[in-house]
């Protein structure tokens, strides 16, 4: 019977060697695929930030084109003078294709294909042809017009910029030492 004891124990020796080979099998593989995932990882990351930068540059280049500059300095010098009533034709078109850019960025940015912060340097011209503009915004979003959901892209692109510029103004009033100051 010893003899048989001893097979027995080298048969269990031998599978206990067998499943330490394949755990650090198993571990091994499990390893490469978390590496092959972290890589991936990163290159993903990789492409969202360039197709985001690529979405960045579109976008500006697209609010930053001649007309929409023309449209801008027309709301600038001339229209901010005088009621819509009196605005002419060729000033109602000009002044809707900067709506309608402005709407169309904002709805980009709403959606979050793009970043905002590159953005948040338009602030003021947003807030300004807005403020402008708002009027005759109110008198196309009437439901016998275009209805409420005209140009609501531009709405939200001036509420951002609005809590863009108060969130600037608070970070720059706040005490340096705000938290010092808590235990005193």
């Amino acid at each position: 019977m010893g003899s048989h004891d001893y097979k027995m124990n080298t048969l269990q020796k031998l599978q206990i060697v067998a499943q330490i080979i394949g755990a650090a099998g198993l571990l091994i593989t499990l390893a490469i695929n978390y590496r092959q995932l972290r890589i991936m990882n990163e290159q993903v990351q990789e492409v969202r930030r360039s197709t985001s930068a690529q979405h960045i540059l579109s976008l500006l280049s697209f609010i930053e084109s001649d007309e929409i500059r023309a449209a801008m300095n027309l709301v600038y010098t001339t229209l901010h003078k005088k009621h819509f009533s009196e605005w002419t034709e060729d000033e109602r078109q000009a002044v809707s294709k900067l709506c309608s850019s402005f709407s169309t960025a904002g709805t980009v940015l709403q959606s979050g294909l793009v970043p905002q912060e590159p953005l948040l340097g338009w602030g003021p011209s947003i807030r300004r042809c807005y403020q402008v503009l708002e009027p005759y915004i109110r008198e196309m979003q009437k439901p016998e017009n275009a209805g409420p959901q005209y140009w609501a892209g531009f709405d939200w692109l001036y509420g951002q910029s609005d809590l863009a510029t108060d969130k600037a103004q608070i970070h720059k009033l706040r005490p340096p030492q705000q938290a010092a100051t808590a235990y005193l």
